[in-house]
């Protein structure tokens, strides 16, 4: 576990937030949720405790939709420019996962799993010297 302090948002720039705390994990995530959120590509995310990021610009959009878990899944983005920002999970609902392409300096992001290797494409990499799970975390 690391910490960050980081500055991120949209594309447009009408959403801005903070993150600044520890990372408890840095993630690849296959599933069909993130592949439609993305158009095709899985989500790169930093996961954090969700008092830790602080929008300090805009409202985000949601969206909400059953997990294959059966939990709520609540994406946020930008209304305007479509951009992911945050995705939150009601089975875990201190943490926050942070779309590691939203930050200022997404270099800051180092993956240390892959999830939903059940569900990716297979024309997608999958990086062989990363723990892979079939599924997500319970």
């Amino acid at each position: 576990m690391h910490e960050i302090d980081a500055e991120g948002g949209c594309r447009c720039g009408a959403i801005r937030y903070r993150a600044s705390g520890k990372v408890f994990g840095q993630a690849t995530c296959h599933c069909r949720d993130c592949q439609y959120a993305s158009g095709g590509a899985p989500a790169y995310v930093f996961v954090m405790n969700k008092n830790a990021v602080q929008i300090t610009k805009g409202v985000p959009a949601h969206f909400d939709s059953l997990a294959d878990s059966g939990n709520r899944r609540r994406r946020y983005f930008c209304g305007t420019c479509g951009t992911p920002i945050f995705a939150e999970d009601s089975g875990f609902p201190d943490i926050v996962s942070v779309k590691a392409g939203s930050l200022d300096d997404p270099s800051l992001y180092k993956p240390a799993a892959e999830f939903w290797l059940s569900s990716a494409p297979p024309w997608h990499p999958i990086d062989s010297s990363l723990p892979g799970f079939d599924k997500g975390p319970k």
